[in-house]
């Protein structure tokens, strides 16, 4: 389970979800990625949302906690209507890419990295994109599910960007270390920029200066 702090997930503001939109294009221009207008609701109403724990969390009987995603991807495969089955894939797609966004940190010393979250949120994402929509609220949505599944790791560096932090330079072996661990895409960009090659789709992916 990935741990929740007890603080707000953002800092408050009179208007939570211009504040998320706000950071959202500000990152997508920063990022240089063409982030459509649909795209950017659909992630702003996401983080509204899922701002309140009771949202994000699921409620098992036991509490409230974070599914895994290996769940809902086999709770969708038994679905009993087709509805519930893109509800379940939905879901997993939309909790993947938030808690690779805004959670990695918590995933250091997870078994389970940001890399799996990425693998899962964008096969949810791309099967919702790819299966023939009958209702009309599917067919608004599969644009949006394409885009997401086709540049997930572009977004989830996104929503990495909209928490605020306390900016600090690190070194570079630093970069490094913390890349190895996590293999997050903005430590991947931010070492590519610092002149480090980094062979992404090699399984072993050590950098070296470039």
């Amino acid at each position: 389970m990935v741990s929740m702090s007890r603080t707000c997930l953002i800092q408050p503001t009179t208007c939570l979800q211009d504040f998320f939109r706000e950071r959202i294009v500000q990152a997508t221009g920063k990022l240089r990625l063409d982030g459509n207008d649909e795209t950017v609701w659909y992630l702003t109403q996401l983080l509204c949302n899922y701002s309140k724990t009771n949202q994000f969390l699921d409620n098992n009987g036991t509490g409230a906690t974070l599914t895994p995603l290996a769940e809902y991807y086999r709770m969708a495969l038994e679905s009993a209507s087709r509805h519930e089955r893109r509800l379940l894939l939905q879901r997993l797609g939309d909790v993947a890419i938030v808690v690779a966004g805004l959670f990695s940190g918590a995933l250091n010393r997870k078994p389970i990295g940001v890399s799996y979250y990425i693998s899962m949120g964008e096969s949810a994402y791309a099967t919702l994109a790819d299966e023939a929509s009958q209702s009309s609220r599917d067919r608004a949505l599969q644009g949006i599910f394409e885009t997401l599944a086709t540049d997930f790791s572009d977004y989830v560096e996104v929503l990495s960007a909209i928490p605020s932090q306390v900016s600090h330079e690190k070194d570079l072996l630093e970069l490094v270390d913390e890349w190895e661990n996590t293999q997050h895409p903005t430590l991947a960009r931010e070492l590519r920029r610092q002149g480090v090659f980094i062979d992404e789709n090699q399984n072993n992916k050590t950098p070296c200066l470039h």
